[in-house]
């Protein structure tokens, strides 16, 4: 998404608009925006008097506040090998609020929790490394 035009264009369009001697396609071509941004922006400041652009939105409410946080970590202690869909599904089963692995992997993430992957592969690895497993009988 491109980004706002600055308040300096809006203002400098908006005052030539307000003059009235240009139509919108020659104010359009003289500044290089297009003639529905004109209209929008003239729009906008009657509706709301703001000429300058909207504030950026702050983005989605995480999923996983509050007391949730708490119940997250608590699951994560209890079992930290635990994969992302295990923990949603346990977080579903002690909340009752059903929630993605992706908002799960953000409030991990957002609460420094780290997970230690100790799988079935993990475990061979490491009996590979230390000498170990069925390979190493000579």
């Amino acid at each position: 998404m491109p980004a706002p035009y600055s308040p300096d264009l809006r203002a400098r369009v908006l005052a030539a608009a307000h003059d009235g001697r240009l139509s919108y396609g020659t104010l359009a071509a003289l500044f290089r925006v297009g003639e529905s941004t004109i209209r929008g922006w003239l729009r906008c400041e009657r509706a709301t008097g703001r000429t300058t652009p909207k504030p950026p939105a702050n983005g989605a409410v995480p999923a996983i506040t509050g007391a949730g946080e708490q119940v997250l970590r608590d699951l994560v202690d209890a079992r930290n090998e635990a994969t992302l869909a295990e923990l949603a599904e346990s977080y579903r089963e002690r909340t009752g609020v059903a929630v993605t692995v992706r908002s799960v992997w953000r409030a991990c993430k957002r609460l420094d929790l780290r997970r230690k992957k100790k799988g079935a592969a993990a475990r061979r690895a490491g009996a590979a490394r230390r000498g170990g497993g069925a390979h190493s009988m000579v």
